[in-house]
């Protein structure tokens, strides 16, 4: 990676000289920033409002939802950076090619950070009758504040977080072109990019479960919700499938060269009143040939990276069921 935003050195940093895992930054930050947003509820009474069952629930939940989004996706881009320039400098030394690394606009991508944070702003602030109120942010109420200044950081973090999801998945698919050759029988070549977009994924999943107390909220505005879920579901599909679609097509094309190979072969062998007894044996081993390459996939996962995917969805499912459960749980002892 040429180019490390400050939230990433930052992690670099305490990993270096404190011996701090990112992840346990990354929780400790989530942690602190979700318990800040529930004790402003608290503060502003929200929490009473709630507990009397004057306002609905998530009342409270969206703004701890929206204060840990922000101490999470920091963390994302950390990681997605960190096993992009891995699995590259991986595809580089088995294939032999020239390292060229990933490159990251940052321009680009600070002006689609700049387009997150008004379109989140639009999707989600309650916005004042007033519009005038605006010019005059020292007169800002305190409800009106802390919202907006959490949903700027989080259209900001989330609109990067996908386009360097995006910008790097194309990084790393565009290096399967310069494969000189694709052994269809050796996948320790093709690994890395199934690692990244396995990897990656997740991710995009936890991004969704973190979330999804919120989306699945019938008090949720419908555009703004709908929006938020159609951008995280396109995430993780563009995550597991962009940085393969590369090799994919290598595969493919590499397959379909071997089989149309064989196939000749087989024809040239297939005619049992000129075929000798050498030609026979061969033609039992082209055609099992033919069949075992049939039944390779074009794609680059195994067994294990299907089996993660699936544990990477159940993960999420299993966050969303159980936090219907906690609710109803609550609502009962209420």
């Amino acid at each position: 990676m040429t180019y490390r935003p400050l939230t990433h050195r930052v992690l670099q940093w305490l990993t270096d000289n404190l011996s701090v895992p990112p992840v346990v930054t990354g929780i400790v930050c989530t942690t602190i920033l979700g318990g800040l947003a529930l004790w402003f509820s608290w503060l502003m009474g929200i929490v009473d409002e709630v507990a009397a069952g004057r306002q609905a629930d998530i009342a409270v939940r969206a703004p701890v939802t929206l204060y840990m989004m922000l101490g999470y996706l920091p963390i994302a881009m950390y990681y997605l950076m960190r096993w992009t320039a891995e699995h590259h400098d991986e595809i580089v030394r088995q294939s032999d090619l020239d390292p060229e690394p990933v490159l990251f606009p940052r321009s680009l991508a600070n002006s689609v950070g700049a387009v997150g944070s008004v379109a989140m702003c639009l999707l989600f602030l309650d916005i004042p009758d007033n519009l005038l109120s605006f010019m005059t942010p020292w007169r800002w109420p305190a409800d009106l504040t802390f919202p907006l200044v959490g949903l700027l950081f989080l259209g900001w973090f989330n609109f990067r977080f996908m386009f360097l999801l995006v910008w790097t998945a194309l990084g790393v698919s565009r290096t399967a072109k310069d494969i000189r050759r694709i052994d269809l029988f050796d996948t320790s070549e093709v690994k890395p990019y199934a690692q990244q977009g396995v990897r990656t994924s997740l991710l995009a999943v936890i991004s969704l479960s973190i979330s999804a107390n919120l989306w699945l909220d019938p008090n949720s505005p419908g555009i703004a919700t709908g929006t938020t879920l159609v951008l995280l579901v396109a995430a993780t599909v563009l995550a597991l499938v962009l940085p393969t679609w590369g090799i994919h097509l290598r595969l493919k094309a590499s397959k379909q060269s071997e089989l149309n190979h064989i196939r000749k072969a087989i024809g040239l062998r297939h005619d049992p009143d000129t075929r000798s007894v050498d030609d026979a044996q061969q033609l039992r081993a082209d055609l099992a040939l033919e069949r075992r390459l049939m039944e390779m996939s074009e794609w680059p996962f195994d067994t294990g990276s299907y089996g993660r995917v699936v544990l990477y969805i159940m993960f999420g499912l299993g966050s969303w069921v159980g936090a219907a459960l906690v609710e109803r749980l609550l609502e009962s002892l209420g």
